[in-house]
Order: structure tokens, then C-alpha cells, then sequence
């Protein structure tokens, strides 16, 4: 009995070690301080010290990085690194930090694996150009950078400034901070940062105090704003004028293409203008559906719709494919073909959408040849609207990435007055074509590709789906309830499915379609005649302020 007790207890303590160890060695880390010291310097640069002591948790780390950003500086030049009291050399092994210069400045101290323990990581580094000019010499400093993982428990910022020049007001955090001064040096103190909190500090000197001329970087950033501003009215003139004479030959070109029609307008008709399968005459009007023809086919004994009890009471409609022989057009052939796969006879209703969409085009296409051998479609205007619909889509994808590439590349280094007026203009050349290429794409769109025959049929037929809206709102005189399946499969291809079930359902004593099979006890549920229709109408729709600005920042962390 002891033996097997040992036994289980033994395989318990190790199970339980097996799930535990994960979280215990899991690695995390966080700052005590994060401590910088500005030593501002006659010239205009400054001497920056940062001290950060991290304690590491869980699994082993090798290495703590720093990038450094060079953002409104003139430059940073590395000059020491230490850990643990210790200068260490350059490289890439354990004991040495690794640097790469440019922006941002990169350091990455690397150490033998250490854990559940703190350690002091320091670094020096010069910051050059970093007072601005303006109505005072002015230090923005992100002293801690808004990229870190971790939280700082304390922070505290010294900053030292040359002898016999003060700040002209006491300098400032981004975040709530105590101040003293002591041995000539200011330092500020605050606590509780979160992970990716800035601390920004702000000092401000009399003017030419520190230095006699401005930063390079803000002398070219003042370039490039006044020439950008000077640049600016030849970009809105360029744009303007290439919207004209644009415009112009737009418009010149829709003249010429223009056809004279003697249409009717839309006048609400209770008739269907001729026997036209419903489909064909949702391609005609631009409001196709294919839920009008399987309701079409469906009056015709070729398919029914069965009710049927789902999961968590729920109800789902099975569309049912009969044996039948009736003579079906082309694009029924291709829908029976789209929804019933190989050797099915049913299939849910909610799965109809999806498998015409992956089918969709032969649909259309036949369709489309429906409507052509009516002679209500033009095939060369439907090649030109398709040519003009191409060019509209290929000019706006280029000469949007010509002007993304003018605005980086041109303003981005333009100092001078010249080079920022010949941007400007090759912009505002590229913004007016955008427009034009915007405006050719509607104009292109709305062209339209009915023959004048087609254009009348899409009148008359438009005013039949008027009275079938108007009706359906009850604004038609008293309808006979046969109207309800004889219109059905004209009210789904316009879109009216929905309103027109309701209508009926609101008139009562409408009998459901002989080929609408509802579950046992609720024959007379038009509601779920409702919901069928419901699904039709669905499947035809086809701390910011203070950190803004800033001089350096970058990121920080270990692993």
C-alpha cells in the first residue's frame, strides 16, 4: 500500500512540476530607474548619460538594446557603455556592446545568460544641434523613449547647463515630476511610468545664451517649410489647370459619344410589359438577382422549397430539385448547374448564395447573350465602357503612386525654392489627373451598353417594379392575393421580396405556393414565406502634446 502511495504521489509532484515550471520560468523584466543626466554644452549640443537598472525574471537573458533616435539632432556620436560599473569594449560576445551609427544610433549590450537578478546598464553618448532656436534657445529631450515593454519605477532627470547661464523658467516633464537644485544642477524626479510612456523634458534658456546659430536641422526643416509655402500656389494653379483642360476633353468626349433617345419617362405600370424571364430583366435594369429565377422555376414544377426543423429550434429551408422535363433556358441550365452539385437533389437554402458566387460568371454570361440576341444589348459599347473602365482603374493606381513618390522624394529633400516649385507642379499635375481618371471611372460606369431598343424595354420594365414598390406599400388600389405568386419572382429580382411577402401577410388569407412546403401544423405560417423572402432581398446584394517635437527618443528593452 506505502509503495503504490509513493508511486502516485511521486507522478502528482512531477505532473504538478510539469505545469508549473512554465509559469515560473517565463521570462520578465523591469526598470527600478531609468535615469538620464542632460549636461547642455556652450555649443549647442549636449552630453547625454542614461542609466537604467533592470531586474530580470525567468529564463536567462543575453542581451539589453537601445536605439537612440537622431530626430531633430545633428548627429549622435557614441562614446562609452558600461554594465555593472564595467566599461565594456566594442563587439558582439558576451562582455562587449555592439554599436552601429546612423539613425537611429543602435547599442546592444551582450552578457553571459543571467536571471533573477539586477543589473546597471549605462551608456554616453553625444547629442549635436539639439538646442533650437526660437524666443529662446530651447532643449526638447525625450529622456525616455516612448518604445519600451516595460515599467519604470523611477525616474529621475538631471540636467547641468553651462556656468553663468540659467534657465529662464524652472524646465518641465511631460508627466507629473517633483524639482530641486542643488551644486548648480537641476534635477527632476517622477515615478510610476507604464510600458511605451515617454518622459519629455523642456528647458529654455535666454536667447544665443547657448549658442549663436540655429541647428541644421532646423535651418533645412525652415527651408523646406518656406519653400513648400512659396511652392504651394503653382501645385493648386498646375491642379486647376489640368482639371480644365481635362475636364474639357471629357466632356468633349461624352458630347460626341452622347446618344439622342426619345425614352418616355418611368411611369408606374401594373402589367409586365411582355413574358421575359425575370432574370433577364434584372440584367436589363442593373438589379439582377438570381433568387427571381428559382422562384420562377419553382412556379414551374422544377423545384419546391421544403421547411424543415433545425438545431436549437430553429428553421431551415431545403431547395429541393425535382424530375422534370420542362424546356429551360440556357442561364436556368447554368444556375441548376451552380447550385446542385453532382448527384444532389437538395441542398440548404443559406448555401445558395455561396455556390453562385463561385459560379457566378457563366450565369451572367448567359444572360448576357439573352439580352443580346433580343438586340437589347450593344456589344462594341460594351467593349468601350469596359476599355474606358480599365483606363479610369490602371490612371488612378498610377499616377496615385507618382504622386505619393513626388511628395516623399521631392518635398522630402527640396531646400530651395526651385526644386520645391517643380514638385509642386509635377503634384499638382498628378492630383488633377487623379480626379479626372476618378471622374472617367463614374463616367464609365454609367455608360450605358443597351441598345435604343434595350433602353426602352429598361424603361417600361422599371415602371413595372415601380407598381410592384408602390404596391407593396399599400399604395395601389386592392390587389387580388393570386397577385402574391404571380409577381413573386419579378418582386425578388427587383429587390422587393421582403416588402412584397409582407404586404400579403398583412392582407391575410393569402395561400402559400403549392410548391412552399411548410413543417406539419403550420400550413398557413405565410411568416415563413416572409423569411424565405428575407433571405432573397440579402442574396441580391450582390500624452502626446508634450512629446510632439521632441529631439531623440527611440526605443529600449532586453531579451
Amino acid at each position: 500500500m506505502n509503495h503504490k502511495f509513493l508511486v502516485s504521489f511521486s507522478l502528482v509532484l512531477l505532473l504538478s512540476l510539469c505545469l508549473v515550471n512554465p509559469a515560473l520560468a517565463e521570462k520578465s523584466y523591469y526598470a527600478e530607474r531609468f535615469d538620464v543626466q542632460v549636461d547642455v554644452q556652450e555649443n549647442g549640443s549636449a552630453l547625454i548619460t542614461e542609466t537604467v537598472e533592470f531586474r530580470f525574471s525567468g529564463d536567462p537573458f543575453t542581451f539589453v538594446f537601445r536605439d537612440v533616435s537622431a530626430d531633430k539632432t545633428d548627429g549622435l556620436t557614441f562614446v562609452d557603455a558600461s554594465m555593472d560599473g564595467k566599461l565594456m569594449p566594442l563587439g558582439v560576445g558576451p562582455g562587449q556592446v555592439e554599436v552601429e551609427a546612423g539613425n537611429p544610433l543602435k547599442l546592444k549590450w551582450h552578457f553571459s545568460p543571467i536571471s533573477d537578478s539586477a543589473h546597471i546598464f549605462v551608456v554616453r553618448y553625444q547629442a549635436d544641434g539639439v538646442i533650437r532656436k526660437g524666443d529662446a534657445d530651447s532643449l526638447i529631450w525625450f529622456a525616455v523613449p516612448t518604445d519600451h515593454d516595460y515599467r519604470i519605477n523611477q525616474s529621475t532627470i538631471t540636467l547641468t547647463f553651462p556656468t553663468g547661464t540659467a534657465p529662464l523658467n524652472a524646465p518641465t516633464l511631460s508627466r507629473d515630476f517633483e524639482s530641486t537644485s542643488r551644486d548648480g544642477r537641476i534635477v527632476l524626479t517622477t515615478s510610476g511610468l507604464v510600458s511605451e510612456e515617454a518622459l519629455v523634458i523642456t528647458a529654455n534658456f535666454p536667447l544665443n545664451s547657448l549658442t549663436q546659430a540655429a541647428p541644421q536641422w532646423q535651418i533645412q526643416a525652415e527651408q523646406k517649410a518656406a519653400a513648400t509655402s512659396k511652392a504651394l500656389p503653382f501645385g493648386i494653379f498646375t491642379s486647376l489647370a489640368t482639371l480644365v483642360l481635362g475636364g474639357l476633353g471629357l466632356f468633349t468626349y461624352a458630347r460626341n459619344n452622347r446618344r439622342e433617345l426619345m425614352l418616355s419617362p418611368v411611369v408606374s405600370t401594373p402589367t409586365p410589359p411582355a413574358d421575359v424571364p425575370p432574370a433577364v430583366i434584372g440584367k436589363l435594369v442593373g438589379m439582377y438577382t438570381f433568387m427571381g429565377t428559382i422562384f420562377d422555376l419553382a412556379q414551374r414544377g422544377i423545384l419546391e422549397v421544403i421547411e424543415e426543423k433545425g438545431t436549437w429550434g430553429t428553421k431551415t429551408f431545403m431547395l429541393t430539385r425535382k424530375d422534370s422535363t420542362a424546356p429551360l433556358n440556357l442561364h436556368e441550365q447554368s444556375l441548376l448547374e451552380a447550385v446542385f452539385k453532382n448527384g444532389e437533389t437538395q441542398v440548404n437554402m443559406s448555401e445558395v448564395p455561396t455556390r453562385m458566387t463561385y459560379k457566378k460568371n457563366l450565369f451572367e454570361e448567359r444572360l448576357e447573350q439573352e439580352l443580346i440576341q433580343r438586340g437589347w444589348l450593344d456589344v462594341e459599347l460594351k467593349q468601350k465602357r469596359t476599355q474606358l473602365i480599365g483606363l479610369g482603374v490602371i490612371a488612378m493606381f498610377v499616377v496615385l503612386v507618382v504622386f505619393i513618390g513626388t511628395l516623399l522624394l521631392g518635398f522630402g529633400v527640396a531646400t530651395s525654392v526651385n526644386t520645391a516649385v517643380l514638385t509642386a507642379i509635377f503634384a499638382g499635375v498628378c492630383m488633377g489627373l487623379f480626379i479626372l481618371s476618378l471622374a472617367l471611372f463614374i463616367y464609365a460606369s454609367a455608360f450605358s451598353i443597351l441598345t435604343p431598343s434595350g433602353e426602352e424595354q429598361a424603361v417600361r420594365w422599371k415602371g413595372f417594379a415601380e407598381y410592384l414598390k408602390q404596391a407593396s406599400k399599400g399604395r395601389e388600389p386592392a390587389i387580388s392575393p393570386d397577385y402574391f405568386e404571380k409577381y413573386l419572382a419579378y418582386a425578388a429580382v427587383f429587390g422587393l421580396g421582403t416588402p412584397w411577402a409582407k404586404y400579403f401577410q398583412d392582407l391575410g388569407g393569402v395561400p402559400l405556393p403549392f410548391w412552399f412546403h411548410t413543417m406539419a401544423g403550420s400550413h398557413s405560417d405565410f411568416g415563413a414565406m416572409v423569411a424565405v423572402m428575407s433571405a432573397s432581398d440579402a442574396s441580391s446584394v450582390g500624452g502626446a502634446g508634450a512629446a510632439a517635437g521632441a529631439s531623440g527618443g527611440g526605443s529600449s528593452g532586453a531579451g
